[in-house]
């Protein structure tokens, strides 16, 4: 029995040492998780004894170590690590699904997201004509081809909140057989939008005060607009207030045009007061939703996986979404070549959510997680593991001797 114990003792142990040396390889692999055998006793029946004798060691199974490793600055756009957990989701060009947290990818010629064994990055593309995504299925490689180019929106909605001066005195004519109140108004204010094809127009916002907490607005297409009267913006509206300057009257109004190439328009004034005010009218907040066509100048990818475009028309729109997955015992993965994972019955398939949702970790941009081995312990380790090997094989020897010495006796 103890030439056994003393065989198995040499074979597990020289499984162990190349456990330790497969860390120590990898010591400097991007987000490489470390390894550690279970050992197990092994005790049988005696053939020549009813005691139960010792009669080696197994290894029951070899835990992988999920804890993350450090991450380190790159400066590279798609460079990404996690932190917590979860795994990037990829899938190899035969449509096998792997697990990884090695975050270096790149584009390849088709403008898919891949990792450097050429597997491509799920997640979810961005539908310019949804605003939202479907988080948690219909998973496909992410591919920025359809991003290049950012299509013209015209105008459909305008924000503009201004503080109107009180102590004005109320305008109550007009020589303007028009009523065009942007010849007698309190405050005017150019603003540029977009029609349906794709060309900038200034229109102009006029502020009149006409009678104590009333004021009317004026929506109006700039002169040098080359379309008739008729078919140009041109609407007015009447803005009532309370005594503490609060707006009473509805903050939402359509302007309209009889001309197709404007869009229905929306002007929110939410946040329009009045105050008394020895200074000027003045804008607190503008904006307005429509522009050109643009092209992709650049991307960045948020925390929570959303990759968002700058395109040359100074927009930001999201194109993508990266998806993470996660499992409640990844030391059930089983480990593949090309520092990836595959799903076992014993991991299950996993979760799928965002980044930074509820048992998700969060994307780090322009890092990479290294490898969580600990040099120092595995060198202690390998030293322990070299002593039992030598100690087993010694074992084995003198076993061999006292065997040697029973079979030389007369």
């Amino acid at each position: 029995m103890t030439s056994m114990a003393a065989i198995s003792g040499l074979l597990i142990n020289n499984d162990y040492i190349n456990i330790i040396s497969n860390n120590i390889a990898n010591a400097s692999t991007i987000g490489y998780k470390s390894s550690q055998p279970v050992f197990f006793n092994i005790f049988s029946n005696s053939m020549y004894s009813n005691s139960v004798q010792g009669s080696g060691v197994g290894i029951s199974h070899i835990i992988q170590n999920f804890n993350s490793g450090m991450l380190v600055e790159t400066g590279r756009d798609l460079d990404l690590g996690i932190i917590r957990d979860g795994f990037f989701r990829v899938l190899d060009p035969r449509g096998h699904v792997y697990y990884t947290r090695n975050g270096q990818f790149l584009l390849d010629q088709n403008q898919n997201i891949i990792n450097t064994q050429g597997m491509y990055l799920t997640g979810q593309n961005k539908s310019f004509s949804k605003n939202t995504f479907n988080n948690l299925s219909n998973l496909e490689p992410i591919n920025l081809q359809h991003a290049h180019i950012l299509k013209a929106k015209p105008t459909s909605s305008i924000t503009l909140s201004a503080i109107l001066n009180n102590n004005i005195d109320p305008i109550t004519n007009t020589d303007d057989p028009d009523h065009d109140l942007s010849k007698s108004a309190n405050y005017v204010s150019n603003i540029t939008i977009y029609n349906k094809d794709d060309k900038p127009e200034e229109i102009t916002i006029s502020f009149k005060k006409i009678d104590n907490n009333t004021w009317k607005v004026h929506v109006k297409s700039k002169n040098n607009v080359e379309t008739s009267a008729e078919n140009n913006i041109d609407n007015s509206f009447d803005l009532k207030f309370n005594s503490s300057g609060e707006l009473i009257s509805k903050e939402l109004f359509n302007i309209r045009s009889k001309n197709a190439k404007y869009e229905d328009i929306t002007l929110n004034l939410t946040g329009t007061v009045v105050e008394n005010s020895d200074s000027d009218n003045s804008f607190q907040e503008f904006s307005q939703d429509g522009y050109s066509q643009g092209s992709l100048k650049a991307f960045n990818i948020l925390s929570n996986g959303e990759i968002i475009g700058t395109y040359s028309n100074k927009q930001t729109v999201p194109i993508g979404q990266i998806l993470l997955s996660k499992f409640t015992s990844p030391e059930k993965l089983r480990p593949e070549s090309g520092n990836v994972w595959s799903a076992t019955a014993e991991s299950g398939q996993g979760d799928v959510g965002i980044a930074g949702d509820s048992g998700f970790g969060v994307l780090t941009e322009r890092t990479l997680e290294t490898s969580n081995v600990d040099l120092n312990k595995e060198l202690i380790n390998m030293i322990i593991a070299q002593r039992n090997y030598q100690s087993n094989a010694q074992s084995f020897k003198t076993e061999d001797k006292i065997i040697n010495t029973l079979i030389n006796l007369r």
